[in-house]
């Protein structure tokens, strides 16, 4: 889900790529001027050992030029200095709209959670009687069995265990097998969005 109104994030991400586009620009200007710069002093340096050795005079092109991008080196420095601070200020005229399409997400993931979280709850109180469920069959056909413990010794029938298959560990972290009890890596994944492999597995041989 998108933080903001297609409206809004596209004028905040427009203002943002505009003035990164200016701040590039400048920047890259900014060192072609200081190579510049630097040549020209050179150049400079040169200059004035020709005028001490020729004794002539300076060259006054070379020295406009050296000041003419020395004013526009300066002009740059400004430019990247206020930069960031410009865009805070055109950013800010978004913040009221920012502010509204932001909560609306806080707004609607918080019912949606709480829809969610209702409906786990019905789940959870369905699995529970259902295990309930699980048990009483257990109970019944144990007591039935019962009933023909004494028949069964007497024609030395074997009797066959009847047993919960379905194995319940308060600690236990992993399943070997997918099985309608929950373990802990199970519930785990799930949590953090994923399906458990030995679910899917499940769902596949349906």
């Amino acid at each position: 889900m998108a933080l903001f109104k297609a409206d809004t994030l596209r004028k905040v991400n427009s203002t943002k790529e505009k003035f990164n586009k200016k701040k590039a620009e400048l920047q890259e200007k900014r060192t072609k001027l200081v190579e510049e710069k630097d040549m020209l002093r050179s150049a400079l340096e040169n200059d004035l050992q020709r005028q001490i050795m020729e004794e002539t005079s300076p060259d006054k092109k070379l020295q406009n030029e050296f000041e003419k991008v020395n004013a526009d080196l300066e002009c740059v420095n400004l430019q990247l200095a206020s930069i960031d601070g410009i865009l805070s200020k055109e950013l800010q005229k978004h913040k009221d709209d920012v502010k509204k399409e932001s909560d609306r997400v806080v707004s609607t993931y918080s019912e949606q959670e709480s829809k969610l979280e209702e409906d786990l709850k019905q789940i959870k109180l369905q699995y529970f009687e259902k295990l309930v469920e699980y048990h009483e069959v257990y109970l019944n056909a144990s007591r039935k069995y019962s009933e023909f413990h004494n028949i069964m010794d007497t024609l030395e029938i074997p009797k066959r265990p009847i047993n919960k298959n379905i194995a319940f560990n308060m600690v236990q972290d992993f399943n070997n097998q997918y099985q309608g009890m929950f373990s802990t890596a199970e519930l785990r994944d799930a949590y953090y969005g994923k399906v458990p492999y030995s679910a899917k597995q499940y769902k596949n041989s349906k």
